[in-house]
């Protein structure tokens, strides 16, 4: 039989049957790909406007028939995901799934690792694999393949701090992360080359952010930093740092090897990074760098 891929609405609800069908249609190229069947939520029917979730108990009733399957995609990000915490914490699963999701599912991408549960992928829906850097590296990711950036293939990349660092790495909506401190969710990053994106934050949040993450002791033993898109539009008179100059900080700070403007997060056709994956960060300069992503290991 088959493996199968689950797909349902942790977070915001799907708005409409257009939006139902486009969502669909585009995750059905990817699972046709690499071999799995699609087992739609009937959640996926239940149609909201922008913004809104539906009632938690149904989605906690969803995330646990999820739970059956080989495969979990979440069909939209936004807010949510905390509220399932307690439940996938709980849940006593024989084999655990893969996940597909970003932005708001960092919640439940952290619950993962909090379980030692297999890899998770964090990115959004590529609209296509092949001339597609996210459908490149999701059809390579389902596969369990390995891959590799560099200046070559993602040459606005900027390297803040040089330096080497093999860790595992792990991909998150920064502001989200640093909501689960103090919270049973809260991952230990301990050896992990930390790759972080945002959307609509400040350069002040960013670094809050980071402040209460190193407060938390959630940052001691990252190995490696990474800084993805951060789509904020600061206001004319702006005199503050530059998000980059706040990740350049940070690595100082941290002493880790550091790079800004790796295209993946809230932006078209981002890059899809594994969590769990065994990784290389080499950072030289502008024009020398790479992030070596390992195969999937045969325990995941």
């Amino acid at each position: 039989m088959r493996p199968r891929c689950y797909v349902c609405c942790p977070a915001y609800a799907v708005h409409g049957p257009i939006d139902r069908d486009r969502i669909v249609h585009s995750i059905k190229r990817f699972t046709d790909h690499a071999g799995f069947d699609l087992v739609l939520s009937p959640l996926l029917d239940q149609h909201l406007g922008h913004g809104a979730w539906l009632p938690e108990a149904e989605r906690i009733a969803d995330i646990k028939r999820a739970l059956g399957h080989e495969l979990i995609w979440a069909a939209r990000g936004g807010y949510g995901s905390i509220h399932l915490v307690d439940a996938v914490l709980a849940e006593k699963v024989e084999r655990a799934p893969i996940l597909i999701g970003y932005s708001d599912l960092t919640i439940l991408h952290a619950c993962w690792r909090k379980r030692g549960w297999r890899e998770s992928l964090y990115g959004s829906i590529p609209s296509q694999i092949d001339g597609s850097r996210g459908g490149e590296t999701l059809a390579k990711a389902l596969l369990g393949e390995g891959f590799v950036r560099d200046e070559s293939t993602d040459r606005a990349v900027q390297v803040l701090r040089p330096g080497e660092a093999r860790g595992t790495l792990v991909a998150a909506c920064l502001s989200v992360l640093a909501r689960l401190c103090g919270t049973p969710a809260q991952p230990d990053l301990s050896g992990c080359i930390l790759a972080i994106e945002d959307v609509d934050e400040r350069a002040f949040m960013i670094d809050s952010a980071l402040q209460q993450l190193r407060r938390a002791g959630v940052l001691d033993g990252i190995v490696g930093l990474i800084g993805g898109s951060f789509t904020n539009q600061e206001k004319p008179d702006y005199a503050g740092p530059s998000v980059t100059e706040v990740l350049r900080a940070w690595g100082k700070a941290l002493a880790v090897p550091t790079l800004a403007r790796l295209p993946f997060g809230h932006l078209n056709d981002g890059l899809i990074l594994p969590w769990g994956r065994a990784a290389v960060l080499r950072a030289q300069s502008d024009a020398d760098w790479s992030l070596t992503i390992s195969a999937r290991s045969k325990r995941a």
